[in-house]
């Protein structure tokens, strides 16, 4: 690399960009430029220019960082930006930013101790407390999470997301009316907040369309200039008013185009989730899991409820939750991590679920006293089931059998119209990449139609099947059944699940806190012209 001279300085050094000569500042501004016009990749390559003449310049590292972390490029990101702390120690900015790629890698307490840090470097960085409070609430610290977003509140007042989110927290945990005037805040700040304006349409039954929040919605969508993002976010809102109200076609025509701006972000692989399922078939086959793994645990804490999306598995564990010696977790991503991870961490070259078949005794148990310390960390010690309610754990079944054998897994099912409309009705992350287009959705369903009836014909696992009609129309029945199951004593709490005070983080979140009622039965029916995409998609 070629060296400055001594009476050089950096505002002099001089770099090539497109046959034009450019000082440092004047690179820096070019890749800000680049990056406001989305060029990324240009950028990058600018500030890779600027440091090879400027190698010491902690700003350029932690600006780099955030352009890789905005590319995904998570792991080169995060050198970075420990680049540009080696460099400035005390730059809190930086140490800010590694919490957001962490958290991004689901190395969750990492993450906390970099936004811990840069708030002792400046205890008024809103942003890393509200950060923090959404990292702690994700973490299912819901008190201290709501104590990190009064923290950013008080640094900066008109902080409307850290209202929406200490809105959220709330709601979690079963406060609807503190949880409404944080929506209601956060709106007041920001008037075209998406965020708040869903919330506040879930924890509601819409009588009249022509109410405030519809009218609201209706003016923001009007705004020129309106971020697809936001549109689309507003039409899930507005179409879930219309629902309510019994505008069907208006509310299904609002979902779709909802659906049409959230689909164009994915790209959903069928050919790859059907090569998956059928992976597993071969893999985790009845004779493969009839043998006993002598890294496999005897535990019988772990209680897996599992199926589609939207298929009652909510109301399920806030059912048997509601008994003295069932805790939950709630929905927790260890299994799915470890399992697709399962190459990584043997080291082995394989990918799952063929890596599976190469499960070593140390990794095993390395993956169960993990996963058993996860399930555990929030629970009742004396809880003699503990509830992780991720619902795609269904295409994980073998993988549980091998660890846990003695585990409980019941199986939520609900009718196929009524679940498949319900994901088409929900404003899922953009990971649930199936959930945004009727015949995606249709294809997702068969398959987990066709792993579930391959994990039925499995004599080993200790599979109960519970259909969410039963749980609405026979519940006390359905309760006793599931109790027998888990070898435990009735109890009546059972059959008022809206007064379990465990917090929720689902979709569901305000309807598990009403008595249960039967308004989502056969909901389809009300949609049906609309659904012949799907009917051709679903066996």
């Amino acid at each position: 690399m070629k060296q400055r001279s001594p009476g050089q300085t950096v505002g002099q050094a001089v770099i090539h960009w497109r046959g034009k000569a450019l000082t440092i500042p004047e690179a820096a501004a070019q890749a800000a430029q680049e990056q406001r016009l989305g060029n990324l990749r240009a950028a990058v390559d600018i500030y890779d220019l600027i440091l090879a003449k400027h190698p010491n310049s902690a700003e350029i590292h932690n600006n780099r960082g955030a352009l890789l972390q905005m590319m995904k490029r998570h792991e080169e990101a995060l050198a970075s930006y420990d680049r540009a702390i080696a460099l400035k120690p005390d730059y809190a900015n930086a140490h800010f930013n590694r919490g957001v790629v962490l958290k991004q890698l689901n190395r969750f307490e990492e993450a906390l101790a970099s936004y811990d840090k840069a708030i002792a470097l400046n205890p008024a960085h809103a942003e890393a407390h509200n950060n923090r409070g959404a990292l702690l609430q994700q973490m299912r610290r819901f008190d201290e999470a709501i104590t990190s977003y009064d923290k950013a509140i008080a640094a900066k007042p008109g902080h409307a997301a850290a209202y929406n989110n200490r809105g959220t927290a709330l709601m979690s945990k079963g406060d609807m009316p503190e949880a409404e005037k944080m929506f209601r805040k956060a709106l007041q700040l920001k008037p075209d907040f998406a965020d708040p304006l869903h919330s506040l349409a879930k924890m509601h039954r819409y009588q009249d369309a022509s109410e405030p929040d519809a009218k609201e919605i209706l003016a923001q969508l009007k705004k020129p200039g309106i971020t697809s993002e936001n549109r689309e976010h507003l039409l899930f809102t507005l179409g879930k008013i219309y629902d309510d109200c019994g505008l069907y076609d208006e509310a299904f025509e609002s979902f779709r185009q909802a659906n049409e701006i959230r689909n164009a972000a994915v790209s959903y692989n069928a050919d790859a989730v059907t090569k998956l399922t059928g992976g597993i078939i071969e893999v985790f086959s009845a004779e493969f899991l009839s043998q006993r793994f002598a890294f496999a645990t005897d535990s019988e804490v772990p209680l897996f409820i599992v199926g589609m999306p939207r298929s009652g598995t909510t109301l399920l564990a806030s059912i048997l939750s509601n008994h003295p010696a069932i805790a939950t977790a709630g929905e927790l991503p260890d299994l799915a991590d470890y399992a697709m991870h399962l190459g990584e961490i043997l080291k082995d070259g394989s990918s799952y679920p063929q890596a599976a078949r190469h499960l070593t005794s140390a990794v095993a148990s390395h993956i169960i006293t993990g996963y058993e310390k996860r399930l555990r960390r929030d629970a009742r010690p004396d809880a003699a089931h503990v509830i992780d309610k991720n619902p795609l754990n269904f295409r994980h079944l073998g993988f549980i059998a091998m660890l846990f054998p003695q585990a409980r897994i019941i199986h939520c099912t609900r009718d196929p119209l009524d679940t498949c409309l319900s994901n088409y009705f929900t404003r899922f992350p953009l990971s649930l990449d199936y959930s945004f287009d009727l015949r995606n959705i249709g294809h997702f369903y068969r398959e987990y139609a066709r792993l579930m009836e391959h994990w039925r014909k499995i004599p080993s696992l200790k599979l109960l099947h519970v259909s969410y009609e039963d749980l609405i129309l026979k519940t006390e029945p359905s309760a006793r059944r599931m109790l027998d199951f888990l070898g435990l004593e009735w109890d009546a709490r059972c059959l008022a699940p809206h007064t379990n005070p465990n917090p929720v983080e689902t979709a569901s979140d305000w309807q598990v806190r009403q008595p249960i009622y039967r308004q989502s039965l056969e909901r389809w029916r009300h949609y049906e012209k609309h659904l012949g995409p799907l009917k051709e998609a679903i066996p």
